[in-house]
């Protein structure tokens, strides 16, 4: 017979069970990937291969004669263009360059806005208003899009074919003597002036300081960028992924240590995730990006310069500070061939 302290003895017994069946079991800490995972290619891309050799092409661009944004060239690119539209290659996710608006699905940013620009000068006969509806924007990932224009190099090599084919590539493209002579690029003049800079996490100074140096630490960048070779110069472990945006997932999910690209672009990873911070002198490198075009599209090439020198001043000085509100940003000189 049980007694009555036996029944209560019980009973808190059962109750003590109960409670432990109930209560979560505490969780492990998520461990850290002991290595980078690399991103499969979408295509076997080519390349820019360093400079050993003086340069074949030319990094200066074509200078614009004055009679593009009154007379448009007939019986070219740019007549095909009025035909079917414009065709641009963005990345659609650097925010503040161009990257796509969820709510209105139009793509947004300075780069946006310079093709609109570009655009109304091919269409001057077209509503301004209706104009950007004109333009085809293509999403580049950053180690395919040289391989989107339409040239003699990019014919010769076969995975170029899997590439959509743009007129324009406005994705913060670095003016390189490689990319001219590997993928026959013709680049505009400068639109934009970037400084190389480091991303990562808030807090890391307890662990690493990014300002000492990035030896031995994992820093991811975009495929076929110059700044995979800068990183590994520095001492740092050089983490290619196809588009530079995969390096804030990758950065996100401690992956890698940090992220290294143009300041432009990682201050709108900064705005995507404000628990990172840039530090802008470690890969301290001043690079410009312009308008790349295919080198057999010269009219195309002369409009767009004709576009930027209309813009130089007041133009793009209005585009910086729409979206780069408070940073003293200056529109670089333009270098073309000739006098």
């Amino acid at each position: 017979m049980t007694t009555r302290r036996g029944w209560t003895r019980l009973i808190a017994v059962a109750a003590t069970v109960a409670v432990a069946a109930c209560t979560p079991a505490p969780r492990a800490e998520v461990p850290r990937p002991s290595a980078p995972q690399p991103q499969p290619p979408a295509v076997e891309a080519a390349q820019a291969q360093p400079r050993t050799v003086a340069c074949k092409g030319s990094t200066a661009s074509l200078r614009p004669d004055g009679t593009e944004l009154t007379k448009l060239p007939r019986g070219g690119v740019i007549d095909q263009i009025r035909q079917r539209g414009l065709r641009v290659g963005v990345s659609q996710t650097a925010g503040r360059l161009s990257s796509r608006n969820l709510r209105t699905g139009a793509v947004e940013g300075l780069e946006a806005d310079l093709a609109i620009e570009i655009a109304r000068a091919i269409y001057p006969d077209r509503d301004p208003a209706k104009v950007p509806d004109l333009i085809q924007y293509v999403a580049m990932p950053t180690r395919d899009r040289f391989l989107a224009l339409n040239t003699a190099e990019n014919g010769k090599y076969p995975p170029a074919t899997n590439v959509a084919k743009v007129d324009l590539i406005i994705a913060d493209a670095s003016v390189t003597c490689e990319r001219v002579d590997t993928f026959g690029v013709r680049f505009s003049a400068p639109y934009l002036q970037t400084r190389q800079g480091l991303l990562t996490y808030r807090g890391t100074l307890g662990d690493w300081d990014p300002r000492t140096g990035i030896t031995g630490r994992t820093v991811c960048a975009g495929a076929g960028t110059i700044n995979l070779d800068r990183i590994t110069k520095l001492g740092g472990i050089a983490v290619p992924v196809v588009d530079t945006t995969d390096c804030l997932v990758q950065l996100q999910r401690h992956q890698v240590d940090a992220v290294s690209t143009d300041d432009v672009i990682l201050e709108g990873f900064r705005d995507q995730d404000p628990n990172t911070e840039i530090f802008p002198g470690v890969v301290d490198t001043v690079d410009v990006a312009a308008v790349a075009i295919a080198n057999r599209d010269e009219d195309l090439v002369r409009l767009v310069n004709a576009v930027l020198e209309r813009m130089r001043g007041q133009g793009m000085t209005r585009l910086y500070d729409k979206w780069f509100s408070g940073r003293a940003m200056v529109m670089p000189p333009a270098d073309y061939e000739g006098r």
